[in-house]
């Protein structure tokens, strides 16, 4: 019994040593990911919210976000003193390179989220603003 103990922490130790060490970047990274998952998950909630005609529901999830965001950014904040500030264009670039391989799902979000696309409220009023398509546009008389 003795010798199956030691031959288990012997190959624990082993296989520690030789997975491969992450570097600052990686670590940072995957703290990161752990910071926006509830974010991300609450974005995809809220989208899909939107896509099936829930916007009433949408609004009532407000508090919901702002308490998430709350969170999110008080975990960001504990990763700046763990980690300190990522800072330069090719730490940011490393540090971007890292999540992509970490988290390419809330890297999508993120950059989609900084899309500059519209508003759903912007949406809403140029929908309200087309004509049906069974109105047709009056052809203008010409004037004589």
């Amino acid at each position: 019994m003795k010798n199956s103990t030691k031959l288990f922490v012997a190959v624990a130790v082993l296989a520690a040593s030789c997975a491969p060490k992450k570097d600052k970047y990686e670590e940072f990274a995957d703290d990161l990911c752990v910071c926006m998952t509830p974010m991300a998950n609450f974005q995809k909630e809220i989208t899909a919210m939107f896509e099936s005609g829930q916007q009433d529901s949408v609004m009532a999830m407000m508090a919901k976000g702002q308490k998430i965001d709350e969170d999110g950014q008080a975990c960001i904040a504990a990763l700046e003193k763990k980690h300190g500030k990522i800072e330069g264009e090719e730490a940011e670039n490393k540090a971007m390179d890292a999540l992509r391989k970490v988290c390419p799902e809330i890297v999508a979000l993120m950059e989609e989220a900084s899309a500059p696309n519209m508003n759903p409220e912007d949406m809403l009023e140029e929908e309200e603003m087309r004509l049906p398509e069974e109105m047709p546009i009056p052809a203008q008389e010409e004037e004589k």
